[in-house]
């Protein structure tokens, strides 16, 4: 038993490691790596069915679907920048008509509390210009050196993608790519259904959702529907949390506001949500993951402190490791 525990806080040491400074290294191997393996059918059905030659076959499939993936990316999110852009824009206005909604609440608050007039709005705007204070003060003198930091990013980038496709050639047109180790097999193969499930089924539920999301917000007719569509989406993929803590509150204000269209579709973006992932999820998953909800949880909070961003997916592909290592090592103790 105790030997077990030893081995999974290696395990645990070992992934940190690996993510923290390995991965940053490889990363584009890695991807390389698992986007050869997802065409490499269609390029054997090429070759062997169709009797096509494999180096044409293979730069073919690989730069069709880059470039198709990459186009969808592209568009989506010239338009996501398109429609924040109008949204900072128009944030003077929509900052007009929070204060006064926030002026009649406190109104509102002072009567039921017998206080003086415009207290609790003295309140609230002396903390709002404190607020604005630290945003001057220290986020705008760091926006800066964004720029420098954008074209370095974009540097990376490109040469990323250029690594990327490369690595992927190669790997394809490789007849003697070593194969898993005959050890690491059942590891291997476990990983797969469980770490992999979750990383396709979480794409496909975020992406099917972010769909639904946007057209039921262009019904609406919000000029944001695309944006605030992916926002909802990558809410609804954290445990307990979902889209109704976005969704719920904006229908109760449309009601508030007597807009009953509006409120009407957004409940109506909220149920099918719902329902969509308790369908999808145990069809894509299936029963290999077994994870918990809180765990999962934790997993993706640890994975954010710890590397930012990316610990939304690096937390629990951690957290899938560490258990089909405990699954191996409780079959090999029993």
């Amino acid at each position: 038993m105790k030997t077990r525990y030893l081995l999974l806080a290696l395990t645990v040491l070992l992934l940190f490691l690996a993510f923290r400074f390995l991965l940053p290294l490889t990363l584009p191997f890695v991807l390389a790596y698992f986007f050869a393996k997802m065409v490499s059918p269609v390029i054997y059905f090429l070759t062997g069915k169709l009797k096509w030659h494999k180096k044409v076959s293979s730069i073919m499939v690989v730069l069709v679907t880059v470039f198709a993936i990459g186009g969808f990316v592209v568009y989506i999110m010239s338009v996501v920048i398109g429609q924040t852009i109008l949204l900072l824009q128009r944030l003077p206005v929509y900052e007009q008509e929070i204060h006064y909604v926030i002026e009649e609440i406190c109104w509102s608050c002072d009567r039921m509390l017998e206080l003086s007039g415009g207290t609790s709005y003295q309140y609230i705007e002396a903390q709002t210009a404190t607020l604005y204070r630290n945003i001057g003060n220290d986020i705008l003198p760091k926006l800066s050196s964004c720029a420098v930091y954008l074209l370095r990013f974009t540097a990376e980038i490109a040469s990323g993608v250029f690594i990327f496709l490369l690595s992927t050639l190669l790997i394809l047109l490789d007849d003697t790519f070593p194969a898993v180790h005959r050890k690491l097999k059942p590891f291997a193969k476990r990983l797969k259904s469980a770490g992999f499930a979750y990383i396709k089924a979480q794409g496909i539920i975020i992406f099917v959702i972010a769909a639904i999301t946007s057209v039921g917000l262009i019904l609406m007719g919000s000029e944001y529907a695309v944006l605030f569509g992916i926002g909802i989406a990558v809410f609804d993929a954290f445990p307990i949390v979902g889209s109704g803590i976005i969704l719920v509150p904006w229908a109760f204000f449309e009601l508030l506001g007597r807009n009953f269209y509006e409120a009407a579709i957004l409940f109506t973006i909220f149920v099918v949500a719902a329902f969509l992932r308790e369908i999808l999820e145990p069809r894509l998953f299936g029963k290999e993951l077994g994870m918990k909800p809180l765990f999962v949880l934790v997993s993706v909070y640890v994975g954010v402190k710890l590397f930012h961003i990316g610990g939304i997916l690096l937390g629990p592909i951690a957290l899938t490791i560490l258990q089909t290592v405990n699954e191996l090592l409780k079959e090999k103790t029993d």
